[in-house]
Protein backbone atom coordinates (compact mmCIF):
# COMPACT_ATOMS: atom_id res chain seq x y z
CA UNK A 1 0.00 0.00 0.00
CA UNK A 2 1.76 3.08 -0.92
CA UNK A 3 1.91 6.25 1.91
CA UNK A 4 -1.44 8.18 0.28
CA UNK A 5 -3.47 5.66 0.35
CA UNK A 6 -2.72 4.66 4.04
CA UNK A 7 -3.49 8.39 4.54
CA UNK A 8 -6.58 8.40 3.07
CA UNK A 9 -7.86 5.23 5.40
CA UNK A 10 -6.66 6.40 8.42
CA UNK A 11 -8.54 10.05 7.96
CA UNK A 12 -11.81 8.14 7.20
CA UNK A 13 -11.28 5.98 10.30
CA UNK A 14 -11.01 9.33 12.01
CA UNK A 15 -13.91 10.75 10.75
CA UNK A 16 -16.28 7.55 11.21
CA UNK A 17 -15.08 7.94 14.74
CA UNK A 18 -16.29 11.26 15.15
CA UNK A 19 -19.94 10.08 13.57
CA UNK A 20 -20.46 6.90 15.52
CA UNK A 21 -19.57 9.31 19.02
CA UNK A 22 -22.83 11.68 18.22
CA UNK A 23 -25.55 11.82 20.93
CA UNK A 24 -28.63 10.07 20.69
CA UNK A 25 -31.85 12.39 21.18
CA UNK A 26 -34.00 11.61 23.89
CA UNK A 27 -37.53 12.45 23.00
CA UNK A 28 -40.09 13.84 25.36
CA UNK A 29 -42.81 16.42 26.02
CA UNK A 30 -44.85 17.64 28.58
CA UNK A 31 -48.00 19.46 28.61
CA UNK A 32 -50.82 21.74 30.78
CA UNK A 33 -52.74 21.67 32.34
CA UNK A 34 -52.39 18.50 33.83
CA UNK A 35 -56.00 17.47 33.91
CA UNK A 36 -57.10 19.49 30.42
CA UNK A 37 -61.14 20.25 30.20
CA UNK A 38 -63.14 19.45 26.59
CA UNK A 39 -62.76 23.32 25.19
CA UNK A 40 -59.88 24.37 27.14
CA UNK A 41 -56.33 25.33 25.78
CA UNK A 42 -53.86 22.50 26.31
CA UNK A 43 -49.86 23.89 25.87
CA UNK A 44 -47.51 20.74 24.83
CA UNK A 45 -43.99 21.96 25.43
CA UNK A 46 -40.74 19.39 23.76
CA UNK A 47 -38.88 19.11 26.31
CA UNK A 48 -36.67 16.06 23.73
CA UNK A 49 -32.60 16.32 24.30
CA UNK A 50 -32.40 17.82 20.70
CA UNK A 51 -33.43 17.66 16.86
CA UNK A 52 -34.27 20.27 14.27
CA UNK A 53 -38.15 19.28 13.13
CA UNK A 54 -41.07 17.99 15.41
CA UNK A 55 -43.93 16.39 14.50
CA UNK A 56 -47.22 16.08 16.30
CA UNK A 57 -50.20 13.70 16.26
CA UNK A 58 -52.87 14.97 18.97
CA UNK A 59 -55.26 11.98 17.79
CA UNK A 60 -58.48 13.60 17.03
CA UNK A 61 -57.19 13.95 13.00
CA UNK A 62 -55.14 17.13 13.81
CA UNK A 63 -51.27 17.54 14.00
CA UNK A 64 -48.89 20.74 14.17
CA UNK A 65 -44.98 21.08 13.31
CA UNK A 66 -44.55 23.94 15.58
CA UNK A 67 -41.81 22.95 18.68
CA UNK A 68 -44.10 23.92 21.47
CA UNK A 69 -47.76 23.71 20.33
CA UNK A 70 -50.98 24.83 21.37
CA UNK A 71 -54.33 22.23 20.89
CA UNK A 72 -58.04 22.11 21.86
CA UNK A 73 -59.73 19.14 22.57
CA UNK A 74 -63.63 19.76 21.51
CA UNK A 75 -64.64 16.93 23.32
CA UNK A 76 -64.17 14.98 26.35
CA UNK A 77 -61.91 11.41 26.39
CA UNK A 78 -58.66 9.72 26.32
CA UNK A 79 -56.28 10.58 23.05
CA UNK A 80 -53.18 9.78 22.26
CA UNK A 81 -50.49 12.14 21.15
CA UNK A 82 -47.35 11.52 19.94
CA UNK A 83 -43.91 13.42 19.32
CA UNK A 84 -41.77 12.77 16.65
CA UNK A 85 -38.27 14.19 16.40
CA UNK A 86 -36.36 15.01 13.02
CA UNK A 87 -38.43 12.49 11.16
CA UNK A 88 -37.03 10.04 12.68
CA UNK A 89 -38.92 6.76 13.70
CA UNK A 90 -36.35 6.08 17.02
CA UNK A 91 -37.21 9.52 18.17
CA UNK A 92 -40.54 9.08 19.25
CA UNK A 93 -42.65 9.89 22.31
CA UNK A 94 -46.27 8.80 23.28
CA UNK A 95 -48.23 9.43 25.75
CA UNK A 96 -52.11 9.24 26.77
CA UNK A 97 -54.28 12.50 27.89
CA UNK A 98 -57.44 12.53 29.28
CA UNK A 99 -59.36 15.44 28.55
CA UNK A 100 -61.95 15.78 30.75
CA UNK A 101 -66.13 17.25 30.88
CA UNK A 102 -65.96 20.41 31.46
CA UNK A 103 -70.17 21.32 31.89
CA UNK A 104 -71.97 19.36 34.81
CA UNK A 105 -74.14 16.57 34.19
CA UNK A 106 -77.73 16.18 36.09
CA UNK A 107 -78.40 13.04 36.79
CA UNK A 108 -80.77 10.76 38.39
CA UNK A 109 -80.68 7.13 40.80
CA UNK A 110 -84.19 5.76 38.26
CA UNK A 111 -84.80 5.75 34.58
CA UNK A 112 -88.34 6.71 35.02
CA UNK A 113 -89.45 9.75 36.77
CA UNK A 114 -92.64 8.41 38.07
CA UNK A 115 -96.11 10.77 39.27
CA UNK A 116 -95.98 10.87 43.02
CA UNK A 117 -92.61 8.40 43.52
CA UNK A 118 -89.15 9.81 45.21
CA UNK A 119 -86.28 10.50 42.78
CA UNK A 120 -82.88 11.40 43.95
CA UNK A 121 -81.21 14.34 41.35
CA UNK A 122 -77.20 14.23 41.06
CA UNK A 123 -74.86 16.86 39.59
CA UNK A 124 -71.78 15.11 38.25
CA UNK A 125 -68.78 17.75 38.16
CA UNK A 126 -64.98 18.39 37.44
CA UNK A 127 -63.26 19.43 40.45
CA UNK A 128 -59.61 18.20 40.10
CA UNK A 129 -58.03 20.68 42.47
CA UNK A 130 -61.31 20.53 44.70
CA UNK A 131 -62.28 23.56 44.70
CA UNK A 132 -65.48 24.90 47.16
CA UNK A 133 -68.72 23.78 45.56
CA UNK A 134 -72.23 24.98 45.83
CA UNK A 135 -74.67 23.75 44.42
CA UNK A 136 -78.49 25.50 43.60
CA UNK A 137 -81.33 23.56 42.20
CA UNK A 138 -84.74 25.20 40.63
CA UNK A 139 -87.51 23.06 40.36
CA UNK A 140 -91.54 23.81 39.62
CA UNK A 141 -94.36 24.24 42.49
CA UNK A 142 -94.90 20.07 41.24
CA UNK A 143 -91.52 19.49 42.90
CA UNK A 144 -92.03 18.50 46.55
CA UNK A 145 -89.68 17.39 48.85
CA UNK A 146 -87.39 17.88 52.77
CA UNK A 147 -84.56 20.16 50.83
CA UNK A 148 -87.11 22.12 48.67
CA UNK A 149 -87.76 25.62 49.47
CA UNK A 150 -89.28 28.20 47.47
CA UNK A 151 -89.19 25.40 44.43
CA UNK A 152 -85.29 25.49 45.12
CA UNK A 153 -82.83 23.51 47.08
CA UNK A 154 -79.15 23.82 47.87
CA UNK A 155 -78.78 19.81 48.81
CA UNK A 156 -75.82 18.25 47.05
CA UNK A 157 -78.28 15.14 45.83
CA UNK A 158 -82.04 16.43 46.37
CA UNK A 159 -84.60 13.58 47.11
CA UNK A 160 -88.29 14.79 45.76
CA UNK A 161 -91.22 13.93 43.73
CA UNK A 162 -93.46 15.42 41.58
CA UNK A 163 -97.26 16.09 42.00
CA UNK A 164 -98.58 16.24 37.99
CA UNK A 165 -98.88 13.51 36.08
CA UNK A 166 -98.12 13.40 32.69
CA UNK A 167 -96.39 16.52 32.13
CA UNK A 168 -92.72 17.39 30.91
CA UNK A 169 -90.37 19.26 33.59
CA UNK A 170 -87.73 21.44 33.72
CA UNK A 171 -84.97 21.16 36.25
CA UNK A 172 -82.49 23.72 36.53
CA UNK A 173 -78.67 23.65 38.17
CA UNK A 174 -76.34 26.13 38.81
CA UNK A 175 -73.23 25.00 40.16
CA UNK A 176 -70.50 27.59 41.31
CA UNK A 177 -67.19 25.45 41.64
CA UNK A 178 -64.55 27.64 43.15
CA UNK A 179 -64.86 31.22 41.37
CA UNK A 180 -66.44 29.53 38.05
CA UNK A 181 -70.12 29.29 37.72
CA UNK A 182 -72.07 26.84 35.31
CA UNK A 183 -75.61 26.86 34.62
CA UNK A 184 -77.63 23.28 33.29
CA UNK A 185 -80.78 21.74 32.76
CA UNK A 186 -82.50 18.64 32.35
CA UNK A 187 -86.15 18.11 30.64
CA UNK A 188 -87.78 14.73 32.11
CA UNK A 189 -91.12 13.58 31.56
CA UNK A 190 -93.43 12.50 34.65
CA UNK A 191 -95.15 9.54 33.73
CA UNK A 192 -98.61 8.33 35.74
CA UNK A 193 -98.88 4.86 37.76
CA UNK A 194 -101.15 2.39 38.53
CA UNK A 195 -101.86 2.27 42.33
CA UNK A 196 -104.24 0.92 44.64
CA UNK A 197 -107.72 3.07 45.94
CA UNK A 198 -109.78 3.82 48.68
CA UNK A 199 -114.03 3.90 47.78
CA UNK A 200 -115.53 6.44 50.13
CA UNK A 201 -119.66 6.17 50.51
CA UNK A 202 -120.54 10.04 50.51
CA UNK A 203 -123.23 11.01 53.20
CA UNK A 204 -126.10 12.11 50.36
CA UNK A 205 -123.86 11.34 47.74
CA UNK A 206 -121.97 9.04 45.27
CA UNK A 207 -119.11 6.28 46.00
CA UNK A 208 -115.87 8.32 45.45
CA UNK A 209 -112.60 7.19 44.56
CA UNK A 210 -109.16 8.78 45.74
CA UNK A 211 -105.70 6.52 44.42
CA UNK A 212 -102.95 5.98 47.58
CA UNK A 213 -100.09 7.40 46.71
CA UNK A 214 -97.22 6.35 49.64
CA UNK A 215 -95.97 10.52 49.39
CA UNK A 216 -98.75 12.29 48.41
CA UNK A 217 -102.19 12.65 47.67
CA UNK A 218 -104.35 13.64 44.61
CA UNK A 219 -107.91 14.80 44.17
CA UNK A 220 -110.90 12.61 44.82
CA UNK A 221 -113.42 11.30 41.79
CA UNK A 222 -116.49 10.40 41.85
CA UNK A 223 -117.29 6.88 40.31
CA UNK A 224 -120.92 7.99 39.38
CA UNK A 225 -123.01 5.04 41.70
CA UNK A 226 -125.02 6.40 44.24
CA UNK A 227 -124.34 5.94 47.95
CA UNK A 228 -127.34 4.89 49.13
CA UNK A 229 -129.02 6.58 52.05
CA UNK A 230 -126.98 5.29 55.03
CA UNK A 231 -123.98 3.54 53.56
CA UNK A 232 -122.60 3.05 56.91
CA UNK A 233 -120.25 0.14 55.89
CA UNK A 234 -118.51 -0.97 52.16
CA UNK A 235 -116.12 -4.01 52.55
CA UNK A 236 -114.12 -5.69 49.39
CA UNK A 237 -112.93 -8.86 48.87
CA UNK A 238 -111.43 -9.69 45.08
CA UNK A 239 -113.13 -8.05 42.36
CA UNK A 240 -115.67 -6.40 44.03
CA UNK A 241 -117.10 -3.77 46.85
CA UNK A 242 -120.04 -3.82 48.71
CA UNK A 243 -121.96 -1.25 50.18
CA UNK A 244 -124.10 -2.68 53.05
CA UNK A 245 -127.24 0.50 53.01
CA UNK A 246 -129.00 0.69 56.74
CA UNK A 247 -131.91 2.75 54.47
CA UNK A 248 -134.03 5.65 55.48
CA UNK A 249 -134.13 5.50 59.21
CA UNK A 250 -132.00 4.67 61.21
CA UNK A 251 -132.70 5.46 64.51
CA UNK A 252 -134.63 2.17 67.06
CA UNK A 253 -138.08 1.83 65.99
CA UNK A 254 -140.79 0.70 68.79
CA UNK A 255 -142.73 -1.00 66.49
CA UNK A 256 -139.61 -2.81 64.58
CA UNK A 257 -141.76 -6.44 64.74
CA UNK A 258 -144.98 -4.96 62.37
CA UNK A 259 -143.16 -2.39 60.51
CA UNK A 260 -142.90 -2.77 56.67
CA UNK A 261 -141.20 0.64 55.56
CA UNK A 262 -137.61 -1.01 55.00
CA UNK A 263 -135.39 0.18 51.95
CA UNK A 264 -132.02 -1.10 53.04
CA UNK A 265 -130.22 -3.21 50.73
CA UNK A 266 -126.46 -4.48 50.17
CA UNK A 267 -125.00 -3.91 46.41
CA UNK A 268 -121.83 -5.33 45.05
CA UNK A 269 -119.83 -2.80 42.98
CA UNK A 270 -117.97 -4.67 40.12
CA UNK A 271 -114.55 -2.94 40.71
CA UNK A 272 -114.04 -3.12 36.74
CA UNK A 273 -116.86 -2.19 35.33
CA UNK A 274 -118.29 -0.27 38.00
CA UNK A 275 -121.50 -2.36 37.25
CA UNK A 276 -123.67 -2.06 40.26
CA UNK A 277 -125.88 -4.93 41.69
CA UNK A 278 -128.00 -5.40 44.61
CA UNK A 279 -127.15 -8.90 46.72
CA UNK A 280 -130.32 -8.62 48.93
CA UNK A 281 -132.87 -6.12 50.50
CA UNK A 282 -135.18 -5.82 53.35
CA UNK A 283 -138.41 -4.56 51.28
CA UNK A 284 -141.39 -5.18 53.48
CA UNK A 285 -139.54 -5.75 56.82
CA UNK A 286 -139.07 -2.58 59.39
CA UNK A 287 -136.10 -0.88 58.96
CA UNK A 288 -134.52 -2.62 62.65
CA UNK A 289 -133.61 -5.17 59.47
CA UNK A 290 -131.24 -2.59 57.92
CA UNK A 291 -127.55 -3.76 56.70
CA UNK A 292 -126.35 -1.81 60.00
CA UNK A 293 -122.41 -3.58 59.48
CA UNK A 294 -121.02 -5.82 57.43
CA UNK A 295 -117.73 -7.37 56.26
CA UNK A 296 -117.07 -9.98 53.38
CA UNK A 297 -114.26 -12.47 53.08
CA UNK A 298 -113.88 -14.76 49.56
CA UNK A 299 -116.94 -17.03 50.74
CA UNK A 300 -119.46 -14.81 52.48
CA UNK A 301 -120.92 -11.45 53.28
CA UNK A 302 -121.93 -10.74 57.02
CA UNK A 303 -124.01 -8.64 58.57
CA UNK A 304 -126.00 -7.35 61.10
CA UNK A 305 -129.46 -5.87 62.16
CA UNK A 306 -129.77 -2.89 64.26
CA UNK A 307 -129.34 -5.67 67.02
CA UNK A 308 -130.52 -8.93 67.14
CA UNK A 309 -129.63 -10.96 64.37
CA UNK A 310 -126.43 -11.86 62.29
CA UNK A 311 -126.49 -12.92 58.87
CA UNK A 312 -124.21 -14.19 56.32
CA UNK A 313 -125.51 -15.22 52.37
CA UNK A 314 -122.96 -16.55 50.00
CA UNK A 315 -120.87 -13.85 48.26
CA UNK A 316 -121.86 -14.68 44.69
CA UNK A 317 -125.75 -14.49 45.20
CA UNK A 318 -127.82 -11.56 44.00
CA UNK A 319 -131.18 -10.47 43.68
CA UNK A 320 -132.17 -11.68 46.97
CA UNK A 321 -134.81 -10.24 50.03
CA UNK A 322 -135.01 -11.01 53.70
CA UNK A 323 -137.92 -12.67 54.94
CA UNK A 324 -139.41 -12.16 58.55
CA UNK A 325 -140.37 -15.34 60.40
CA UNK A 326 -142.94 -13.62 62.59
CA UNK A 327 -140.97 -13.69 65.76
CA UNK A 328 -137.02 -13.56 66.44
CA UNK A 329 -137.37 -16.89 67.96
CA UNK A 330 -138.53 -18.06 64.43
CA UNK A 331 -136.42 -16.40 62.23
CA UNK A 332 -133.70 -19.13 63.01
CA UNK A 333 -135.31 -21.41 60.16
CA UNK A 334 -134.76 -17.60 57.72
CA UNK A 335 -132.96 -18.15 54.89
CA UNK A 336 -128.96 -16.77 55.30
CA UNK A 337 -129.80 -16.72 59.72
CA UNK A 338 -126.16 -17.18 61.11
CA UNK A 339 -127.37 -16.81 64.90
CA UNK A 340 -129.38 -14.02 67.33
CA UNK A 341 -128.50 -12.26 70.53
CA UNK A 342 -129.64 -15.13 72.77
CA UNK A 343 -128.01 -18.19 70.82
CA UNK A 344 -124.95 -17.44 72.09
CA UNK A 345 -123.71 -17.77 75.58
CA UNK A 346 -123.36 -14.55 76.03
CA UNK A 347 -126.98 -14.12 76.39
CA UNK A 348 -127.49 -12.74 80.05
CA UNK A 349 -123.94 -12.43 80.53
CA UNK A 350 -123.58 -9.19 78.81
CA UNK A 351 -124.78 -9.50 75.87
CA UNK A 352 -128.45 -8.11 75.86
CA UNK A 353 -131.43 -7.61 73.55
CA UNK A 354 -131.54 -4.18 71.54
CA UNK A 355 -127.89 -3.30 71.91
CA UNK A 356 -126.58 -1.79 69.20
CA UNK A 357 -124.68 -3.91 66.95
CA UNK A 358 -121.15 -2.59 66.46
CA UNK A 359 -120.06 -4.76 63.26
CA UNK A 360 -119.29 -8.16 62.32
CA UNK A 361 -116.44 -9.78 61.30
CA UNK A 362 -115.49 -13.59 60.38
CA UNK A 363 -111.44 -14.60 60.88
CA UNK A 364 -110.02 -17.38 61.43
CA UNK A 365 -112.92 -19.18 61.99
CA UNK A 366 -113.62 -17.34 64.89
CA UNK A 367 -116.82 -14.55 64.78
CA UNK A 368 -115.99 -10.90 66.15
CA UNK A 369 -119.73 -9.43 67.02
CA UNK A 370 -119.50 -6.08 68.34
CA UNK A 371 -122.28 -4.11 70.87
CA UNK A 372 -122.62 -1.61 72.43
CA UNK A 373 -125.34 -0.06 75.36
CA UNK A 374 -125.13 -1.71 78.49
CA UNK A 375 -123.49 -5.13 77.45
CA UNK A 376 -120.40 -3.43 75.09
CA UNK A 377 -117.55 -4.94 74.25
CA UNK A 378 -116.50 -7.69 71.21
CA UNK A 379 -118.01 -11.13 71.84
CA UNK A 380 -116.08 -13.52 70.47
CA UNK A 381 -117.26 -17.01 69.42
CA UNK A 382 -116.96 -20.13 66.88
CA UNK A 383 -119.96 -21.91 64.93
CA UNK A 384 -119.92 -24.60 67.26
CA UNK A 385 -120.87 -22.19 70.12
CA UNK A 386 -124.43 -21.38 68.50
CA UNK A 387 -127.10 -22.74 70.51
CA UNK A 388 -125.25 -24.78 72.56
CA UNK A 389 -126.29 -22.60 75.58
CA UNK A 390 -122.51 -22.35 76.94
CA UNK A 391 -120.48 -19.04 77.42
CA UNK A 392 -117.82 -19.35 74.81
CA UNK A 393 -114.31 -20.09 75.54
CA UNK A 394 -113.00 -17.51 73.79
CA UNK A 395 -114.23 -14.92 76.20
CA UNK A 396 -115.20 -10.95 75.24
CA UNK A 397 -112.93 -8.55 75.02
CA UNK A 398 -112.89 -4.83 74.92
CA UNK A 399 -115.95 -4.99 77.42
CA UNK A 400 -115.69 -1.55 78.46
CA UNK A 401 -115.91 0.47 75.43
CA UNK A 402 -119.40 0.89 73.33
CA UNK A 403 -117.94 -0.01 69.56
CA UNK A 404 -119.78 1.69 66.49
CA UNK A 405 -117.53 -0.17 64.00
CA UNK A 406 -114.45 -1.90 64.17
CA UNK A 407 -111.78 -3.76 61.57
CA UNK A 408 -109.18 -6.13 61.76
CA UNK A 409 -105.11 -5.92 60.92
CA UNK A 410 -104.77 -9.74 60.01
CA UNK A 411 -100.97 -8.93 59.41
CA UNK A 412 -100.35 -7.20 62.80
CA UNK A 413 -102.80 -8.31 64.59
CA UNK A 414 -104.42 -5.45 65.79
CA UNK A 415 -108.25 -4.16 66.04
CA UNK A 416 -109.14 -0.84 65.27
CA UNK A 417 -112.65 0.56 66.07
CA UNK A 418 -114.61 3.31 66.78
CA UNK A 419 -116.24 4.24 70.60
CA UNK A 420 -119.40 6.17 71.28
CA UNK A 421 -119.26 5.74 74.96
CA UNK A 422 -118.41 6.29 77.73
CA UNK A 423 -117.81 9.99 76.92
CA UNK A 424 -114.41 9.76 78.29
CA UNK A 425 -113.31 6.78 75.84
CA UNK A 426 -115.01 8.49 72.56
CA UNK A 427 -112.73 8.27 69.61
CA UNK A 428 -110.48 5.81 66.96
CA UNK A 429 -108.39 3.15 68.83
CA UNK A 430 -106.56 0.37 68.52
CA UNK A 431 -106.05 -2.85 70.59
CA UNK A 432 -104.12 -5.70 69.83
CA UNK A 433 -106.21 -8.70 68.52
CA UNK A 434 -106.62 -10.70 72.30
CA UNK A 435 -108.49 -6.74 73.11
CA UNK A 436 -105.41 -6.10 75.46
CA UNK A 437 -103.39 -2.84 75.44
CA UNK A 438 -106.13 -0.63 73.97
CA UNK A 439 -104.60 3.07 72.44
CA UNK A 440 -106.48 5.74 71.57
CA UNK A 441 -105.58 7.15 68.10
CA UNK A 442 -108.43 9.85 67.71
CA UNK A 443 -110.10 11.91 70.26
CA UNK A 444 -112.57 13.65 68.00
CA UNK A 445 -115.69 14.23 69.21
CA UNK A 446 -119.40 12.89 68.37
CA UNK A 447 -122.83 14.49 68.05
CA UNK A 448 -124.15 11.12 66.86
CA UNK A 449 -123.50 7.55 68.14
CA UNK A 450 -125.11 6.12 65.03
CA UNK A 451 -123.08 8.00 62.41
CA UNK A 452 -119.35 8.23 64.53
CA UNK A 453 -116.84 6.73 62.34
CA UNK A 454 -118.52 3.87 60.59
CA UNK A 455 -115.93 3.58 57.93
CA UNK A 456 -112.54 2.03 58.88
CA UNK A 457 -109.92 0.19 56.02
CA UNK A 458 -106.52 -1.44 56.83
CA UNK A 459 -104.27 -1.07 53.73
CA UNK A 460 -100.81 -3.30 54.91
CA UNK A 461 -99.43 -2.07 51.30
CA UNK A 462 -99.27 1.05 52.42
CA UNK A 463 -98.69 0.96 56.17
CA UNK A 464 -101.78 2.82 56.77
CA UNK A 465 -105.21 2.62 58.44
CA UNK A 466 -107.83 4.75 57.07
CA UNK A 467 -111.57 6.38 58.92
CA UNK A 468 -113.82 8.64 57.97
CA UNK A 469 -115.15 11.08 60.62
CA UNK A 470 -117.71 14.02 60.33
CA UNK A 471 -117.32 16.80 62.70
CA UNK A 472 -120.33 17.61 64.46
CA UNK A 473 -121.91 20.79 62.84
CA UNK A 474 -121.41 23.35 66.49
CA UNK A 475 -117.74 22.98 66.40
CA UNK A 476 -117.03 22.85 62.72
CA UNK A 477 -118.63 26.46 62.52
CA UNK A 478 -116.37 27.45 65.38
CA UNK A 479 -112.99 28.55 63.90
CA UNK A 480 -111.51 29.56 67.22
CA UNK A 481 -112.33 25.31 67.96
CA UNK A 482 -111.02 24.21 64.47
CA UNK A 483 -107.44 26.38 64.66
CA UNK A 484 -106.74 24.81 67.94
CA UNK A 485 -108.16 21.15 67.19
CA UNK A 486 -106.73 20.91 63.61
CA UNK A 487 -107.65 17.06 63.29
CA UNK A 488 -111.00 17.50 63.95
CA UNK A 489 -112.28 18.30 60.86
CA UNK A 490 -114.36 16.09 58.84
CA UNK A 491 -112.59 13.90 56.68
CA UNK A 492 -110.99 10.79 55.66
CA UNK A 493 -108.29 10.75 58.11
CA UNK A 494 -105.46 7.92 58.13
CA UNK A 495 -102.30 7.24 60.44
CA UNK A 496 -99.59 4.67 60.15
CA UNK A 497 -100.27 1.21 61.04
CA UNK A 498 -99.68 0.18 64.92
CA UNK A 499 -97.25 -3.10 65.04
CA UNK A 500 -95.68 -5.44 66.94
CA UNK A 501 -93.03 -2.54 69.06
CA UNK A 502 -94.42 0.81 67.75
CA UNK A 503 -97.84 2.71 67.87
CA UNK A 504 -100.29 3.82 65.29
CA UNK A 505 -98.52 7.08 63.85
CA UNK A 506 -99.49 10.76 63.59
CA UNK A 507 -102.93 11.61 62.52
CA UNK A 508 -103.04 12.95 58.26
CA UNK A 509 -106.06 13.68 56.81
CA UNK A 510 -106.46 10.95 53.22
CA UNK A 511 -109.45 13.55 51.96
CA UNK A 512 -110.13 16.78 54.16
CA UNK A 513 -113.62 17.77 53.71
CA UNK A 514 -114.96 14.20 52.19
CA UNK A 515 -117.90 13.12 54.40
CA UNK A 516 -118.27 9.73 54.21
CA UNK A 517 -119.52 6.66 55.99
CA UNK A 518 -118.13 3.38 54.63
CA UNK A 519 -114.97 3.21 53.34
CA UNK A 520 -113.46 0.07 51.28
CA UNK A 521 -109.98 -0.56 49.27
CA UNK A 522 -110.20 -0.85 46.04
CA UNK A 523 -106.53 -3.29 45.18
CA UNK A 524 -106.68 -3.49 41.85
CA UNK A 525 -104.23 -0.90 40.33
CA UNK A 526 -105.97 1.77 38.38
Amino acid sequence: MSNKTSVIAFLSLIIIGFSGCSDAINTDFTYSPVAPKAGETVTFTNSSSGGDSWSWSFGDDYSSTTENPTHTFTKAGTYTVVLKVNSNNNYVKTKQIIIYDTIPTIEMNVDQVDYYSFVTFNAVIYNPNSYAVSYNWTFSSNAHGDSIVNNVSTAIKPKLFFSKKNVTEIVKLTVTIGDSIYNVADTITVYDVKVASLLMAEKDGQILRQRIFTNGFEDYTSTGISSGKHPFNMSSSLNYAYIFDAGSKITYQNDWLTNTSGDGNIRAINLTTDKDEEVINNKGLSTHFGFFNGSVDNNYIYWTDYSELLYKIAIDQRNKTLTWNGSVDAQNTAPFYLAKVNSIGYYGNGMASDQFSGGINCYDDIYFWAKGGSGAGMYRFEESDINSGIIPSLGAILTGYSIRAFSIDKINQKIYFSVTAPSEKVGFWVADINGSNARRIDDAPMDNSLEYITGIVVNNASDKVYWAYRCPDSLSANTAYMENHPTHRTGVKQARLAKLYTNAGEIEYFALGVSAYGLALDEIEK
